[in-house]
């Protein structure tokens, strides 16, 4: 019995030893800007890089130090035909994101490993213009994963597909948002940015903010809310419309910001103030309306030609892809896109430059930045 209870003793003693040490906390995994460089918007009146000049290329960056890791994937090297071009990005899980790929054709979604050259398969490729069943007829602009699948832009409606990609329509055959009425009537021809926010006023738990960018109007230069469960169904959807500071202030990109629940807006455009600026509106996520419009940032010899953002909840950053130069034509000289990092102000609701120079400074592998996500 003794020799048993030395053995407890023991055992007793090592655990309390063992207690007593400080935890090696598990080394934090790197985090990374995802960037995809194909055929982007930056503003009616910018000409920029078509299908098959820009870069192609999806890369990272370490979120850290904004160090460049390397190619995740190349649309270039001949196995894409000439122009397949990435024209959206998003987090699909751990271990894959997705890519929305442009080419007349050869519309599709793929699912890519995140690795350097990470391993591709199709995810999705029907472009069958014989309604319902194509969900990717006319171009292909961007891509945003929700809680029951995908929202897919193709400049002229909201596509939606759902966790079995089937797709979803909302009036008829049509798109799940195509020709919506309401204050969102004016809104259908060149939508240019799709992001989610939550609300409790449908089950599904979130609404559709969308951009929408078309020529020097107030009535097509806008911000706009669709219901996220119902999409447009041909007489109710729309839920609220936000216009542009300017006529010629066209939407680029927009992304929403959860943690201050307000959505933050790019625009370009080719001179002029409120052009080239970053705005930021509050979005009642009950009432579903759009108030409160500040101007964030305007310098346009550091934003001009936005035509990418994404936002970090985890250190309020705001990422922004820019022509970078004072130019009318961005191709001129071939200048490439920077990447620009932000930070957000809750009280005075204003952007605040990091550093004196760009977050990543572009080259020849950012000929245009279509969309960017942060992920593992």
């Amino acid at each position: 019995m003794s020799h048993l209870r030395n053995v407890v003793a023991i055992g007793v003693a090592a655990n309390l030893l063992t207690a007593c040490q400080p935890q090696v906390e598990e080394a934090a995994k790197p985090r990374y800007l995802y960037v995809a460089s194909g055929l982007c918007y930056s503003g009616t009146g910018n000409t920029t890089y078509s299908a098959t000049t820009s870069s192609n290329v999806i890369f990272r960056l370490n979120l850290e130090t904004a160090q460049y890791e390397g190619r995740v994937a190349d649309f270039t090297t001949g196995f894409d035909a000439p122009g397949t071009t990435p024209v959206g990005i998003s987090d699909y899980d751990s271990e894959h994101l997705l890519v929305l790929l442009e080419h007349t054709g050869q519309r599709r979604i793929e699912l890519i490993k995140k690795a350097l050259s990470g391993e591709r398969q199709t995810y999705y490729n029907n472009t069958s213009t014989a309604a319902p069943f194509g969900a990717l007829q006319s171009a292909a602009r961007f891509i945003f994963k929700t809680i029951d699948g995908l929202l897919i832009s193709r400049s002229t409606a909201i596509e939606k597909l759902d966790t079995g990609k089937a797709r979803e329509t909302g009036t008829g055959t049509s798109a799940w948002v195509q020709g919506p009425g309401g204050a969102c009537s004016p809104s259908v021809t060149n939508i240019t940015s799709l992001a989610t926010y939550p609300t409790s006023s449908n089950t599904l738990g979130y609404n559709i903010l969308y951009t929408h960018s078309q020529n020097a109007s107030s009535a097509n230069n806008r911000l706009g809310i669709i219901n996220g469960q119902t999409g447009w169904n041909g007489t109710t959807g729309c839920l609220a419309s936000q216009a542009a500071p300017a006529l010629t202030a066209y939407p680029t990109s927009s992304v929403y910001m959860t943690d201050t629940g307000r959505a933050v807006v790019s625009y370009a455009g080719t001179n002029g103030s409120m052009q080239n600026s970053i705005y930021s509106y509050d979005i009642d996520e009950t009432a579903n309306t759009i108030s409160d419009e500040v101007k964030g940032y305007e310098v346009p010899s550091v934003i001009y030609g936005a035509s990418a953002m994404t936002y970090d909840p985890a250190t309020k950053s705001l990422y922004v892809a820019t022509g970078g130069s004072i130019a009318t034509n961005l191709t001129t000289g071939s200048i490439p896109y920077n990447i620009e990092k932000f930070t957000f102000n809750a009280s005075t609701k204003e952007f605040t430059r990091v550093g004196s120079t760009s977050f990543y400074p572009g080259n020849l592998e950012t000929r245009c930045i279509s969309s960017m996500f942060i992920g593992n």
